[in-house]
C-alpha cells in the first residue's frame, strides 16, 4: 500500500492474473465519437459507432481463428466480455523479454443501455490499481485471454 508507483490492496492483488493463464495484454481507450458512457445516448454517435468491438491485430486474429466481424471473448481473472472483432494493422505484438505478446484494444464506451447496442463494461476485466500519489484508478493495462466466442 505504500509503493510510490501504485496502490494495491491485498484482496485486489490476489485477483491479479498470470501470463500463463492470460497470455495477452489488453488496453482501454476512448473513441473520438464518444465521451465516457454519456454519448452512447446520442443518435448520431450510435449511427457512427453502433456496437461494442475489440481491436485485434491481424497476426493475433489468425492465431485465434477470427476474421473481422466475428465475436471474440476476452477473459481475465475478474470476468469476461464478448465483442465484435475489428481486425487491424494498427495493433502489433509486443516483445516482452524476447517473447511475443499480443495486445487487444477495448474502447470503454459500452455497458449501459442507450441508443447503441448494449455491450459489456470493459472494466469487468481490469484490476483495481491506483496511482501511488493521486489514487486515480489505472484501468489501462491488464492481462487477458482472447478466444473466438
Amino acid at each position: 500500500m505504500s509503493n510510490p508507483a501504485a496502490r494495491v490492496f491485498a484482496d485486489d492483488q490476489a485477483a491479479f492474473s498470470t501470463a500463463d493463464k492470460f497470455p495477452n495484454t489488453g488496453t482501454t481507450y476512448r473513441l473520438t465519437e464518444h465521451f465516457h458512457y454519456w454519448t452512447k445516448h446520442a443518435r448520431l454517435n450510435a449511427i457512427i459507432q453502433p456496437q461494442q468491438f475489440v481491436e485485434i491485430g491481424e497476426e493475433h486474429a489468425k492465431e485465434v481463428g477470427v476474421i473481422a466481424g466475428d465475436r471474440v471473448k476476452m477473459s481475465s481473472n475478474r470476468g469476461h466480455i464478448v465483442a465484435v472483432a475489428l481486425v487491424t494493422k494498427r495493433i502489433k505484438p509486443l516483445n516482452v523479454e524476447g517473447k511475443k505478446v499480443h495486445t487487444v484494444g477495448l474502447p470503454l464506451h459500452w455497458g449501459v443501455k442507450g441508443l447503441t447496442q448494449p455491450g459489456y463494461l470493459v472494466n469487468t476485466l481490469t484490476p483495481s490499481v491506483g496511482d501511488g500519489n493521486s489514487q486515480t484508478p489505472e484501468f489501462k493495462s491488464f492481462l487477458v485471454k482472447v478466444e473466438k466466442a
